[in-house]
């Protein structure tokens, strides 16, 4: 009586705990400097759009997505994106960014130019030019994270999200 009344305890203290840690909401602030949040997608739906990106399934405990926009931009202006997933670890952080990068770099039909390497906080940022906007990719512990998004909100996104 007593052993499952502390195992039905356990599960009901560590369920939200889990649950937590693989809701990545809480990384997306609903305001970056003059953008607003427009979209959030977490979950089973986010994984499904890294991978649909991606053309294939890529290996993540969670990935969360959010679409910032001006309200006068709406239609006119592409919205920044960041791209955001936990993976097991920050090798395989490490290892998913590398593998990114070298593809971007090196795919002489790539639409990623101008290669760029700049620290921020402690934290290796790899930047892109392409179609029309900037694209950053880095990892921070055994998170990974993309953002593509019009130059002119590179510094306020990087100054938020890269810290």
């Amino acid at each position: 009586m007593i052993r499952r009344a502390v195992l039905v305890l356990l599960v009901v203290l560590w369920t939200p705990l889990v649950a937590f840690g693989n809701d990545l909401s809480e990384f997306f602030p609903t305001k970056v400097g003059t953008l607003d949040r427009v979209q959030l997608v977490v979950g089973q739906q986010a994984q499904a759009e890294v991978d649909q990106l991606h053309g294939k399934t890529l290996s993540a405990e969670a990935s969360a997505i959010a679409r910032y926009a001006r309200p006068e931009d709406a239609g006119k202006v592409r919205p920044a994106e960041v791209w955001l997933s936990r993976v097991s670890s920050e090798n395989e952080a490490r290892r998913q960014i590398g593998v990114m990068v070298h593809k971007m770099y090196d795919n002489p039909k790539s639409p990623f130019k101008n290669p760029k390497k700049l620290e921020k906080n402690g934290a290796s940022v790899y930047r892109f030019t392409g179609m029309g906007q900037v694209h950053l990719l880095w990892y921070v512990g055994d998170l990974a994270y993309w953002i593509s998004a019009q130059p002119s909100d590179e510094q306020v996104l990087l100054d938020v999200f890269c810290r």
